[in-house]
């Protein structure tokens, strides 16, 4: 009895499905020979069939392999991606962080040298104010003084300007009463009763040399009181006026 799991091959090479005899049915002699060996051909193609499958199972081995690298390279990228994208958000966020603290500790910083500078600079500004003050004063009084000067200077060089004065004197509102008596300096008195000796003795003015007075001046007496117009009163008025207009414009700024 044949082996049944080598498969049997005719004479010609061909394979030959195996059957199981009958039995008590003796082999039947067809004039055919069957041998269990296989011939070189049946060899070649058992081995050609060996290597197909060796073949085969060699590229689903390589595919699977190349599948499973081509997995882990894609798990290893998306790893790493993902770390460099956790990664990146971190550093923004630390630089975000960063310039937040960064910027409290240099508003703490301007904070603690800014507020002693300010106190310094409000001194320093109320110091430029009084210099201010004292300056301005100081610039007053010596406009005061100048102009004092210039003032005699004109009267030495234009000593009719008293004559102005005189009749300014002479038709002031409401007139005094009694007899007027006009005192000038002796050099004035000249002058006024040279150009206005008519004018005066038809108001019933009577002119009187005084030496104790300024050029440049007069006062009028009367029974009902005194007119001063000297030199130095009117100054005197100028002065008060000009340093009023000067303390109301440092108190309004």
């Amino acid at each position: 009895m044949s082996n049944p799991s080598t498969p049997e091959f005719d004479r010609h090479g061909s394979w030959k499905r195996w059957q199981m005899d009958e039995l008590g049915t003796p082999h039947r002699d067809d004039g055919r020979t069957f041998s269990s060996e296989p011939t070189a051909h049946q060899r070649k193609v058992l081995a050609a069939q060996k290597a197909a499958e060796q073949a085969h199972q060699r590229e689903q081995q390589e595919r699977q392999a190349i599948y499973d690298q081509l997995r882990q390279e894609a798990e290893e990228k998306g790893y790493q991606a993902g770390l460099e994208k956790g990664h990146a958000e971190g550093v923004i966020k630390g630089l975000e962080e960063g310039r937040a603290q960064a910027h409290d500790e240099l508003e703490n910083q301007i904070r603690h040298t800014i507020t002693p500078l300010e106190a310094l600079a409000k001194q320093f500004a109320d110091a430029l104010d009084r210099i201010d003050d004292t300056i301005a004063h100081d610039l007053v009084e010596l406009a005061l003084a100048t102009g004092r000067q210039l003032a005699g200077d004109a009267l030495q060089q234009k000593p009719e300007q008293v004559l102005t004065i005189v009749r300014e004197l002479l038709h002031t509102e409401p007139p005094l009463v009694g007899q007027q008596r006009l005192w000038l300096n002796t050099e004035d008195h000249a002058v006024v009763e040279q150009h206005l000796g008519t004018e005066l003795s038809a108001a019933g003015w009577k002119l009187q040399p005084d030496d104790q007075l300024a050029r440049g001046g007069c006062r009028v007496t009367s029974a009902q009181g005194e007119l001063d117009a000297t030199f130095e009163t009117r100054w005197q008025a100028i002065e008060s006026q000009a340093r009023k207009r000067h303390s109301s414009n440092s108190a309004s700024s």
